[in-house]
């Protein structure tokens, strides 16, 4: 590739060391900001900008995707050993990672999702090196349909997420999509659906829904029903036979991994849905979807290779074509401008080696993820050594702090306290959280692309699809995605009855 020869130039030069160890702090400030539930790598990014001020371009952007990768992976500690998602794409690690941490497999999670992540990154980081300007304009080619479609899909998850009560799981969705109209209008500019309050103009904050539908139920559950110290999280350690599935299941990582790539080349998708996407392929594609929910290994495996992969992918239209591809991406592409650089297909021609350089420092943060979260999760976990009360508290403050520091408003912290009060609702009732986070976050994204789609077809959208070869593949696997559980279901049901 033309702007692959400066790479030997970048490595040899005495700015590779410093990116090094850049990447190396970043890890270690993500995964904290990621373990802290409501904070995450967003809010870590964004406080590291000033700090790059005085740092060279790849020094700088290495310290901030440190910081993006550390953060990704560790929201996934809280969501596997405490039942709080610390980040927002940690939410489908808990599906999973929850239940095996409660049968006392928590070495054997935490070891999944960090290897997982690991080669997650691995991946992206080969497909940013190699793959970018290619991957780039095939993200050209998704247009409102495309994404229309793609978020369809996301929804068929909800389905997917629901064995216990399909009802309860569509009327836990429905209730996401009705809050995530909650706001304004995005073609009238209109406020909709806030009753009066100013502070609701803008929609309801994902922190405050997130860190409310999670976080407050597991505290007021252990609260209702004490139990005593667990002994069995105290001693979580790198579970090296879990290390072993990466040969074992390689397929599995993989496919992960290239889901997340391809969800985060799309702007405005993110890791939250390509992880939701991930493990709805992998149940669909098991041989044993009934254990998915229950403490499937896969399940980990799924969600944390997608999401580690979309932070990769994620970069590839920003660096490429000057498009974020999500809220933290734009906030990495403020620090580049900063330094002077614009990204964007003029990059691979002006400033190679700076392109190059941020690609290789990806790849050796992915790499580097690995020994680190070995080295420094145990010591994390020792936390939970201190008294459940104590533990609580520090859990309800962070959440308090997290979710106020996003905006600085009170009015999130009784959006919290509300949602806390819907969350405990339903894990009472039995319904289901991760089809409303589902419906909340793919419900702007089927609005906003319908009207767009709807406007270009005029008064035929049937004929303006016809046109489009990428939405009907993606209908068609929507349809499919359909169709399958309930033909699933009717030949267990016809197996059943002839036994």
């Amino acid at each position: 590739m033309e702007f692959a020869l400066p790479l030997l130039g970048q490595i040899a030069g005495m700015n590779f060391g410093a990116a090094v160890i850049a990447v190396l702090i970043g890890l270690v400030i993500g995964v904290v900001f990621g373990i802290l539930p409501g904070l995450g790598p967003l809010l870590g990014v964004t406080l590291a900008i000033p700090f790059t001020f005085n740092m060279d371009p790849v020094t700088g952007v290495a310290l901030l995707m440190g910081i993006y990768q550390g953060g990704s992976f560790g929201g996934a500690v809280t969501a596997i050993l405490l039942g709080i998602p610390g980040t927002p794409i940690a939410a489908a690690t808990l599906l999973d990672g929850r239940p095996m941490a409660l049968a006392g497999r928590s070495s054997e999670a935490v070891t999944l999702a960090t290897c997982a992540s690991w080669f997650g990154g691995i991946v992206s980081g080969i497909a940013l090196l190699i793959f970018a300007p290619v991957l780039a304009e095939f993200a050209l080619s998704f247009g409102p349909a495309e994404i229309f479609c793609l978020a369809l899909l996301g929804l068929t998850a909800i389905a997917t997420l629901s064995d216990t009560s399909a009802l309860k799981g569509l009327l836990a969705g429905l209730m996401g999509l009705m809050f995530a109209a909650v706001g304004t209008d995005p073609y009238t500019g209109i406020s909709r659906f806030n009753f009066g309050v100013t502070e609701l103009s803008g929609g309801i904050t994902f922190v405050a829904l997130l860190v409310g539908l999670f976080a407050i139920p597991e505290v007021l559950k252990q609260i209702e029903y004490p139990s005593r110290k667990d002994e069995r999280l105290a001693s979580v350690a790198f579970h090296m036979r879990s290390f072993a599935t990466v040969a074992t299941r390689f397929l599995s990582y993989l496919r992960s991994s290239v889901v997340g790539v391809v969800v985060g080349i799309i702007p405005g998708i993110g890791g939250v849905v390509s992880s939701f996407l991930s493990y709805k392929l992998a149940r669909d594609l098991s041989k044993k979807p009934r254990a998915y929910g229950k403490g499937e290994p896969d399940g980990v495996v799924a969600t944390e290779a997608a999401n580690s992969a979309t932070t990769g992918g994620a970069l590839i239209p920003m660096l490429s074509l000057g498009i974020p591809g999500d809220p933290i991406v734009a906030v990495m592409m403020g620090g580049l401008l900063v330094h002077g650089i614009t990204p964007g297909p003029a990059l691979f021609l002006t400033d190679a080696d700076v392109a190059t350089g941020i690609f290789v420092m990806f790849l050796v943060g992915a790499v580097l993820l690995l020994p680190l979260g070995a080295f420094i999760v145990p010591f994390f976990v020792k936390a939970l050594r201190i008294p459940q009360g104590l533990l609580l508290a520090v859990v309800l403050m962070l959440a308090i702090y997290g979710t106020y520091a996003v905006h600085s408003r009170l009015f999130d912290l009784w959006t919290m306290l509300a949602f806390g009060v819907v969350g405990y609702g339903m894990v009472k009732f039995g319904v289901p959280r991760a089809p409303l986070i589902i419906g909340f976050v793919l419900g702007p994204v089927v609005e906003v692309n319908l009207r767009r789609m709807s406007s270009l077809a005029h008064s035929d959208p049937i004929e303006y699809l016809a046109g489009r070869p990428i939405s009907l593949v993606i209908l068609a696997l929507v349809f499919a995605a359909l169709v399958y559980p309930a033909v699933s279901s009717i030949r267990s049901a016809r197996k059943t009855a002839r036994q």
